[in-house]
């Protein structure tokens, strides 16, 4: 049921008017102004190689609340318009006991990646959109967005489903804007049903009835783990079931709908489609931070890539992953407290620029969400799959909590958490025994609470302390 000032607000316009364009918008600045919550969004973000610290960590002279994001070279410098609704958490660990570049996996997962390079549960916005049935309001239950790959192995992909089960990726916005979109009219003029969107419709229907009883037969043959994958396909084609079954027609509520992304000639990585990354970036954003505006989803995911290409706009080597992420020599703030001498200078520009890079895409969706008013409704979720990329550690990985998250976290603060190893011990590693640190477990069940999910741990790790317990640090 609608809030109060939402049925009022219908009775007043009259129903006519949902017809409009960007009805929903209109409908969102009319609830908060009648001082209604939104409903609440995630996004999950990965960005590659790393974090160079010593462009990343707060300045001596920052508290938690009063902090400089503009200093010199900083890399989150992009993100400075919204430091009020920022919090940079520095320590955060993942505890994947995979090599760094397949912990990305574990981002929304907090699980160990096992020998098939899989986590063993599904990704927290699966956990919310699908099984605890958050995304079934909307027109999507969840999207998961790529730059470069359609690879379905943990270290490319943030989204899984029950088991570990890694879910599809859109790397070209126009698919992106088709399946949110699809049927939906730009403009929003005239209210006449668009004969070839309801043929398709029907068609589409038949089609996915007939699908769903062959898949159905072929359920009580199936084993354990076989079934277990059926059952991730009977998802899919519940939720396009439900795009098909309420597909608007032109000039019904989706006039929301943006303009469509133009075609790009190139998308995957090794196959020309570098050059193009930023552009997709963009484009992928664009269309997201509307679909969130209009209510066609609440949860997604964003898959970044890095711009490996000769001539890339940052000036950087043509390899930006054996130039840039390896090459970089820390000095001892992104050691892990390992006595390894003062670093290199010279190699932390090059990372820091490209990090840089990374957050200025954060801020183009929160500027974005924020000119369509529903940055405060949204949780954006922003880490990567290592701290220092020439160790491949997955410790203090860049972790960043944004938006407004509907109050339900303190934003605008910086934030230290425990030290990865004891004094006595920097050399502590993967062993359970010392390891004294703060996982993203911790993040993902303050997450899941924010969404009214209670629960008291996220994921699989040998030690349940690493798993329990929401961040205290972010009420």
């Amino acid at each position: 049921m609608k809030p109060s000032s939402r049925r009022a607000f219908l009775r007043t316009v009259g129903g006519g008017f949902a017809s409009l364009p960007f009805f929903r918008l209109i409908e969102n600045s009319y609830a908060q102004s009648m001082g209604d919550k939104l409903p609440l969004k995630f996004v999950g973000i990965y960005h590659p190689h790393g974090v160079c610290a010593e462009h990343w960590v707060a300045r001596g002279t920052d508290t938690e609340t009063n902090f400089d994001l503009e200093f010199e070279n900083s890399s989150l410098s992009p993100l400075a318009p919204f430091k009020d609704k920022l919090i940079a958490i520095e320590g955060i660990d993942i505890l994947s006991s995979a090599n760094g570049h397949d912990t990305c996996g574990a981002i929304l997962t907090g699980s160990r990646i096992n020998g098939d390079l899989k986590p063993s549960n599904s990704s927290l916005d699966q956990f919310l959109a699908v099984e605890h049935k958050l995304g079934t309001a909307t027109r999507v239950t969840s999207v998961a967005l790529a730059v470069g790959t359609k690879e379905l192995k943990s270290g490319t992909t943030l989204s899984f489903g029950p088991g570990g089960e890694p879910l599809s990726k859109i790397i070209d916005p126009v698919k992106a804007y088709d399946l949110l979109f699809d049927g939906f009219s730009p403009s929003g003029m005239g209210s006449t049903p668009d004969p070839a969107a309801e043929r398709k419709r029907k068609l589409a229907q038949a089609n996915l009835a007939f699908v769903r009883a062959d898949v159905k037969r072929l359920e009580a043959r199936l084993s354990g783990e076989e079934r277990q994958k059926l059952e991730q396909h009977l998802t899919s084609l519940s939720e396009l079931e439900k795009q098909f079954s309420g597909m608007p027609s032109s000039g019904s509520v989706a006039g929301c709908a943006p303009k469509k992304p133009g075609a790009i000639d190139k998308l995957e990585q090794y196959n020309g489609g570098e050059p193009f990354f930023d552009a997709i970036t963009d484009a992928h954003i664009d269309v997201l931070a509307q679909a969130l505006a209009c209510d066609v989803t609440r949860f997604a995911t964003l898959f970044m890539n890095d711009l490996s290409y000769m001539g890339n706009p940052l000036g950087l080597p043509a390899d930006n992953h054996g130039s840039v992420a390896h090459t970089y020599s820390s000095s001892d703030i992104g050691q892990n407290g390992r006595p390894v001498g003062a670093g290199d200078p010279s190699t932390w520009l090059p990372l820091s620029k490209f990090n840089k890079y990374s957050y200025s895409k954060v801020a183009r969706l929160m500027q974005k969400l924020d000119e369509l008013g529903v940055l405060d409704s949204t949780i954006i979720y922003v880490s990567s799959d290592m701290g220092n990329p020439a160790l491949h550690s997955t410790r203090n990985v860049p972790t960043l909590i944004a938006g407004g998250a509907n109050g339900a976290f303190r934003m605008g603060r910086r934030l230290k958490v425990a030290a990865d190893c004891p004094a006595s011990s920097p050399w502590c590693g993967e062993n359970d025994a010392v390891f004294e640190g703060v996982t993203n477990n911790h993040i993902l069940v303050s997450i899941a609470n924010a969404f009214g999910v209670d629960i008291d741990s996220f994921g699989q790790q040998p030690d349940a302390k690493h798993k329990t317990g929401a961040l205290a640090e972010l009420a």
